[in-house]
C-alpha cells in the first residue's frame, strides 16, 4: 500500500492532465458517467473507491448525490479536495486504503465505484466484498471497471506485428507513461518511478472469486475492444466510428476489453 500511495503521489499534480489527452479514457470515462448517471440519484449516498482526483466523485456531487472518497495517496486526495472546490461541489474525502475500508463507519450506502484499474491494485478482493456488503443497502449497485486479461485489438496487434514492436507496446490505462512486463494475468506497471503489480481479470471470474457470496451481476461491457489508443491516433478521423463500434462489440464481447465494467447489485 506504501508503494502505492507514493507512485500516485509522484503523478497526482499530472494525472487529470494526462488523461484529457488520451481520447480513449475519454471514451471510457464518458460511458462510466453516463452508467453512474442512471444508477445514482440525487440524495443517494455513493462512496468511491481508489477515487484519485475526484473525476468521477466531482461529477456524481454535481448531480446532487452525497459522495464519500477515499484513496491511499495523499497527494491524490488533495488534488481531489482541489477539484471539489473548483467545482462548488461538496465531497468527503479521507486518506483510507480500500483494504481499511472494514474502519470506515458507514451504512446504507445507495452504491459503489471504483474506475480506472485502482481495483486491479487492491488486494484481498472477498473481504472488500463483504465490507461493501455490510454498507449498502440492500439492492444497492457497485459499478468496477477494471483492466481485462485479455484484450480484442492488443491480440490482434501481437499477432501483426514483430517480437520486437510486442515487447515494446504500452497500455494505457490512466496513470501517465506506463512501461509494462506482461505475464498471465499479472502485469508490472511502472507509475512514478515505483513498479506497481496490477492484476488482470476476466469479469466474470472475478465475480465468481470474490463477489459470488454477496452480489449478482446485473450488466458487463468490455471497453476498448477495437478502439485502442494506437489505432485512434495513427486514424483520428476514425475515432467516432470505432468508439461506436467498440460499444457495440463490447456488449456483444465484455471480457474481450482492455477494460471490462462490472455492475453488481446486492442481496437482500
Amino acid at each position: 500500500m506504501m508503494t502505492i500511495a507514493r507512485a500516485y503521489d509522484a503523478i497526482a499534480h499530472e494525472y487529470d492532465a494526462h488523461l484529457a489527452g488520451d481520447p480513449v479514457a475519454g471514451y471510457m470515462r464518458a460511458r462510466l458517467h453516463e452508467h453512474m448517471r442512471c444508477l445514482f440519484h440525487p440524495g443517494d449516498h455513493v462512496l468511491d473507491l481508489a477515487a484519485g482526483t475526484g473525476i468521477d466523485a466531482c461529477y456524481l456531487a454535481a448531480l446532487d448525490v452525497q459522495v464519500t472518497a477515499i484513496d491511499t495517496s495523499p497527494r491524490m486526495i488533495a488534488e481531489l479536495k482541489r477539484a471539489a472546490m473548483r467545482c462548488g461541489v461538496q465531497v468527503d474525502a479521507l486518506v483510507l486504503p480500500t483494504e481499511r475500508l472494514g474502519e470506515l463507519d458507514l451504512h446504507n450506502l445507495a452504491g459503489a465505484m471504483s474506475a480506472f484499474a485502482g481495483l486491479n491494485t487492491m488486494d484481498g478482493l472477498p473481504r472488500l466484498a463483504r465490507d461493501l456488503a455490510e454498507r449498502l443497502r440492500p439492492h444497492g449497485r457497485v459499478i468496477l471497471h477494471a483492466l481485462s486479461s485479455f484484450c480484442f485489438w492488443k491480440w490482434a496487434a501481437a499477432n501483426c506485428h514483430s517480437e520486437r514492436s510486442e515487447r515494446s507496446a504500452s497500455r494505457s490505462c490512466g496513470t501517465g507513461t506506463l512501461r509494462l512486463a506482461q505475464g498471465d494475468k499479472l502485469t508490472r506497471v511502472t507509475i512514478g518511478g515505483q513498479i506497481v503489480p496490477h492484476q488482470l481479470y476476466n469479469p466474470f471470474t472475478l465475480w465468481h472469486a470474490a463477489f459470488a457470496e454477496h452480489f449478482d451481476i446485473r450488466c458487463v461491457y468490455g471497453l476498448s475492444v477495437v478502439a485502442g489508443l494506437p489505432l485512434i491516433k495513427r486514424f483520428p478521423y476514425a475515432a467516432r466510428p470505432l468508439f461506436a463500434l467498440d460499444r457495440i462489440l463490447g456488449r456483444v464481447f465484455p471480457a474481450a476489453g482492455d477494460f471490462f465494467v462490472i455492475e453488481l447489485e446486492k442481496r437482500d
